[in-house]
Formats: C-alpha cells, sequence, structure tokens
C-alpha cells in the first residue's frame, strides 16, 4: 500500500530537476551543498520527533533504531564540506517540511513511519547516487555523502527486514490509510526543498 498509494509522487520526484541532476552527477556542488543542508534541517527535526515518541509507540519502536535516524550522518557529511550546521537557516520548503513534522507528532505520532518510511526507501537508490557522485569529483570515499549510503553492502537486506516487520505489525486498514497519506505528504514536502535547492541554484 506504501509503495502503490505513493507511487505517483515517487515518479514525479524522480523527474525533478534536482533529483535528475543527482542521479546523472551533473548536480553543482554549491546545489548539492545547499540540497544537504536544507535536508540536514528536516531530517534533525525528524530524528527529534521519532525520539520523542518511540518508547510510546509501538510502530516506531518496532521498527526505528539509532542508526536509522540521519542526522548524524548529515552532520558528517556538513563538516566534511565545510559547512557550519549551526549556522543554518531553513527555506520555505524546509521550514513547510519541517511544519508538517510538527503536525502529525502533535495529531499521530504513529504516522512519524510515514515519513521515516519514505527516506528509508530512499537509501535504496541513493546508493547508485553517491556512487555516481564519487566518480564525477574524483574521490575514493564517501566524504560529504555518507547520508547517501549509510549502510554500505547490508542496504538491500535491512531494506528487506524493515519491509518484513512493517508487513507484520497488526495495522487497521484506517492505520493503513493514513500512513499512505503521510508518506504522499512526505514526498511533497521533499520535492518541495528540492525546488528551493533547484531556485536557488538558478539564481545563484
Amino acid at each position: 500500500m506504501m509503495r502503490d498509494g505513493c507511487w505517483d509522487l515517487h515518479q514525479s520526484a524522480e523527474n525533478g530537476a534536482v533529483a535528475r541532476g543527482l542521479v546523472a552527477g551533473e548536480l553543482s556542488k554549491s546545489a548539492y551543498i545547499t540540497l544537504v543542508s536544507q535536508m540536514y534541517l528536516f531530517a534533525r527535526r525528524l530524528d527529534e520527533a521519532i525520539r520523542a515518541h518511540r518508547e510510546t509507540q509501538p510502530l516506531l519502536r518496532a521498527l526505528i533504531d539509532d542508526e536509522q535516524l540521519q542526522s548524524p550522518y548529515y552532520e558528517a557529511d556538513l563538516a566534511s564540506l565545510g559547512v557550519d550546521a549551526a549556522s543554518l537557516e531553513p527555506t520555505p520548503g524546509t521550514a513547510d517540511a519541517i511544519a508538517l513534522v510538527e503536525h502529525v507528532e502533535a495529531e499521530n505520532p504513529a504516522d512519524l513511519l510515514a515519513l521515516h518510511y519514505v527516506r528509508e526507501g530512499a537509501n535504496n537508490g541513493n546508493r547508485h547516487v553517491a556512487k555516481r557522485l564519487m566518480q564525477v569529483w574524483g574521490q575514493s570515499d564517501l566524504a560529504g555523502m555518507t547520508h547517501l549510503d549509510p549502510y554500505g553492502k547490508t542496504q538491500r537486506s535491512k531494506w528487506d527486514a524493515f519491509k518484513a516487520t512493517l508487513n507484520a505489525q497488526p495495522l487497521t486498514d484506517e492505520q493503513k490509510r493514513s500512513l499512505v497519506a503521510t508518506g504522499r505528504a512526505m514526498f511533497k514536502a521533499v520535492t518541495a526543498i528540492h525546488r528551493d535547492v533547484e531556485s536557488r541554484s538558478t539564481t545563484a
């Protein structure tokens, strides 16, 4: 349901200029840094919300461990890129994405899983993006891009285990529909961040 219910937005996100630039290895380094900076702010707020509710929400506790929290990977990447994380300010799209986290946290914290599901699933394609960027930028390691490939060779097995655990949860139809709706909101939020990055790189 998550895959099928979000497929149209998934395809739309992949066809955006920033996503296409990443896959092709053609995104400028400055645009990449802007993207990492804004996604970090979003990831940090989502991680905070997950930590705050994980012990009281069985879905979050069953599916999300500390290794999956992304802000530490982003922080390491920003340091490698020479960016002071404390100095960052959100673009409008990022501010809206953070507001989405806060809305979900207040209304139904179990649905934080849907926000996390989308970013966790993105790691499958992001591994290939990392390899392409390493090639284009002449890097022999993942400095500045560990958030794209946090699990290395264990990515596929971890994703399969994540999906199996999710499928085993005793969810009602209403809970499933709510998760799908929140997953769709996540795709829209990330797309808005990408548009901000595209706009800034166009006007720079």
